[in-house]
């Protein structure tokens, strides 16, 4: 309680430095206030517009994190277990993953238009490299004794692939999976805030193309808000993880 009471304090004490300084010390048009970053918050929330840009950038998200992990995924599992397939398109992998992915969106944008597709379009293909060199690296993982002892006693290679490859690259996978996370929310907003008509980064690029700082700081905030709700589920499925194993053992 003492350190909740304590953090709540700094935060109060932020806010009331922050609303006091602007104007006087800062101009508001630069950083605008407490009060009036609330009232812009407020607006948003009455009319129920925010629901509607929260819900796009969540869908993007979303849509984009799960079909990039799943052909990730499939696609690590896959070059994994062949490895001259890996080695013949290693430079190709190489160079798309080096490829600042925002370059894309334009691209994207003149086959799929301004709206969703072309944002989760944008997000497969950061995600998809994330859980691809990560499942990749679970398979290289994987102790070659173990499978070469299954491979004199008859097992299949299907067997092999389902029974031991699969279990023991899955650490590896989760990590790629929780990693891509923050850079799918990322890359949603980036992909607004260059080329949208809703969203969290629409949100933030029309109240900046208005001078209206307080827009701009009522979306930042609802963005964190976002970012920490992502964290913290994140948070409690590893936090059950961890006690799925501890009950196993």
């Amino acid at each position: 309680m003492k350190l909740l009471a304590a953090r709540i304090g700094i935060f109060a004490a932020l806010l009331l430095f922050w609303q006091l300084a602007s104007g006087p010390l800062i101009p508001k048009f630069w950083i605008s206030d407490p009060v009036a970053i609330g009232g812009a918050l407020a607006g948003w929330i009455a009319n129920g517009s925010i629901w509607q840009h929260v819900g796009a950038t969540l869908l993007t998200m979303v849509l984009g994190y799960g079909i990039g992990s799943l052909l990730g995924i499939v696609l690590g599992f896959a070059l994994g277990t062949f490895p001259r397939a890996l080695d013949a398109v290693a430079p190709v992998l190489t160079g798309l993953f080096c490829l600042p992915k925002v370059a894309l969106l334009p691209l994207f944008v003149i086959g799929l238009g301004i709206g969703i597709a072309s944002k989760v379009a944008l997000v497969v293909t950061v995600v998809v490299f994330l859980t691809l060199y990560s499942t990749i690296d679970g398979v290289r993982d994987v102790d070659r004794d173990l499978i070469d002892g299954l491979r004199l006693m008859g097992a299949t290679r299907w067997e092999i692939l389902t029974k031991v490859v699969v279990p023991s690259a899955l650490p590896w996978v989760y990590t790629g999976l929780r990693i891509a996370v923050s850079y799918a929310l990322t890359t949603t907003v980036v992909g607004e805030l260059l080329s949208s008509n809703r969203g969290i980064g629409f949100l933030i690029e029309s109240a900046a193309n208005r001078f209206n700082s307080a827009g701009v700081f009522a979306a930042v905030l609802v963005l964190v808000l976002v970012s920490v709700l992502i964290t913290e589920l994140l948070v409690a499925i590893e936090r059950g993880r961890m006690a799925e194993r501890s009950t196993a053992r």
